[in-house]
């Protein structure tokens, strides 16, 4: 289990990335080049469809072939929705990884995108306690979101909020889009006892 995360050891940390599907071949070829574009380069994809029926299906097995099995596992969702199809992901005890990303099929991600959340997990104030035992405390990354139009060209941001962001809040609002959501394994295991 992974205990701090100083930049050069960043060869040593794997991220799995949960990306779910339904009908998103329009966009999905580009996102798929953004995550193979990533500045941090031990993940796996490990993509849910939800029934697609137009060529999603087809584009995720030509990346499948390129990239390899272990690179991009593809499976079946439980079909009842976005929000079941990212919990069937999160839930299954069988994805390990030290760090786990959820992925829309719609998004481009920018190159530095997982490099810049995992140097942000060092920074956190971890209780002495937990430094010295095998786990770790649950820890999230999250940010706001560039909005941009079908020409990638910047439009907006998601809002920021007045307050800080931390667990109280997020008790009472949305702090960020789960499309910016980088986890570590405990907190997977947290969502997988939750269900």
């Amino acid at each position: 289990m992974i205990k701090a995360l100083p930049p050069q050891d960043f060869e040593n940390i794997s991220i799995a990335i949960l990306l779910c599907t339904r009908n998103g071949d329009q966009f999905l070829a580009e996102q798929l080049d953004s995550l193979d574009q990533q500045t941090f380069k031990n993940w796996c994809l490990i993509v849910s469809d939800d029934g697609s029926t137009d060529a999603t299906l087809a584009l995720l097995a030509a990346y499948q072939t390129r990239w390899g099995q272990k690179k991009l596992d593809i499976r079946k969702g439980p079909q009842q929705g976005y929000c079941q199809n990212f919990l069937y992901l999160a839930c299954d005890s069988k994805i390990r990884a030290d760090f786990y990303a959820f992925c829309d099929q719609d998004d481009v991600w920018l190159p530095e995108k997982l490099e810049s959340a995992l140097k942000m997990f060092p920074a956190q104030d971890l209780p002495p306690a937990s430094r010295g035992c095998e786990g770790s405390v649950p820890a999230l990354y999250c940010s706001r979101t560039t909005y941009v139009d079908q020409s990638l060209e910047r439009c907006g941001q998601s809002p920021l909020f007045s307050l800080p962001p931390g667990f109280c809040n997020a008790l009472v609002q949305s702090l960020a889009g789960g499309n910016t959501m980088v986890f570590n394994q405990e907190t997977k295991l947290l969502l997988e006892k939750v269900g």
